[in-house]
């Protein structure tokens, strides 16, 4: 249930880190390529649909494709996926913006690591067999990737230092002692977390953003505006405004179709969107 997320440059060896470092504390290392898996094949569908209903649309695993390259959904879809991992284990995550998606978890270390362009660009012109200039040019198109992914999904500077709670410069500081430092620390940081209050704090944000995924999944934000707030990891309260009585029972069936629910609490208004404020 405890949390390492590292955020890197390319080139910085942040990768070779994070799994060394899930190595060392026997956590489950996940990097980007989940997220790169999970927007571009189809079977990664089934990472999301058993967290939502019980009873499933026929539909809803062919609509998966059209929703993941929505912003929003993408967004929520990773979250789900990220909550869902680390309720069940301790995970170190690389990339993917899991260092704000995870920002108010209780349970979380975040960790930058940054290197000199100079040495990135040799290093990565010798690993790859590229020339110095298509190196520099890779070094600085990944670079910019994932700055816009960041700012795409999040609307934040991926380079923000007040997003991490360390940065290690790895020009300066070696593997192994970076390693070393971070053992110790997670040792003595999650040794304070009151680890039941974490593990309700996954399972409340898991069980709003399903209930997110579930109006994606049945067609009802664009007739809608409601938001959720877990009162229990198994009670769900939904306040906002539906288009009407069709609408808002399509909702609620929908909810209580959630895998685990045992409690959804209707604050529900029925209204139009662009005339009723609440």
């Amino acid at each position: 249930m405890n949390v390492i997320t590292i955020s890197r440059s390319y080139g910085s060896a942040g990768s070779l880190f994070g799994k060394r470092l899930a190595e060392r504390l026997g956590y489950k290392y996940v990097d980007d390529g989940f997220i790169k898996y999970l927007k571009t094949h189809k079977e990664a569908a089934n990472v999301l649909l058993r967290n939502l209903e019980d009873e499933k649309s026929p539909d809803i695993s062919d609509r998966f494709t059209e929703l993941i390259h929505n912003k929003s959904y993408f967004k929520t879809a990773i979250t789900v996926a990220l909550y869902s991992l680390i309720i069940k284990t301790d995970v170190v995550v690389v990339g993917g913006g899991a260092h704000l998606i995870l920002e108010e978890y209780p349970s979380r270390i975040r960790i930058q690591i940054i290197r000199d362009i100079n040495e990135r660009i040799f290093d990565i012109m010798n690993e790859k067999g590229l020339s110095e200039e298509d190196a520099i040019d890779l070094v600085n198109k990944k670079d910019k990737e994932k700055k816009k992914f960041i700012e795409f999904y999040f609307d934040r500077d991926l380079n923000d230092p007040s997003s991490f709670d360390i940065i290690f410069n790895a020009s300066s500081v070696r593997l192994e002692h970076a390693l070393d430092i971070m053992e110790l620390y997670a040792e003595r940081f999650f040794s304070r977390i009151d680890q039941d209050e974490a593990r309700l704090f996954a399972a409340k944000r898991l069980l709003e953003h399903r209930a997110k995924l579930v109006v994606m999944h049945h067609e009802l934000a664009t007739k809608s505006k409601v938001e959720f707030e877990a009162l229990a990891e198994d009670a769900l309260l939904v306040k906002g405004i539906v288009g009407g009585e069709k609408e808002k029972d399509r909702l609620i069936k929908a909810l209580w179709g959630l895998k685990g629910i045992n409690k959804v609490t209707d604050h529900l208004k029925i209204g139009t969107l662009s005339r009723l404020i609440y």
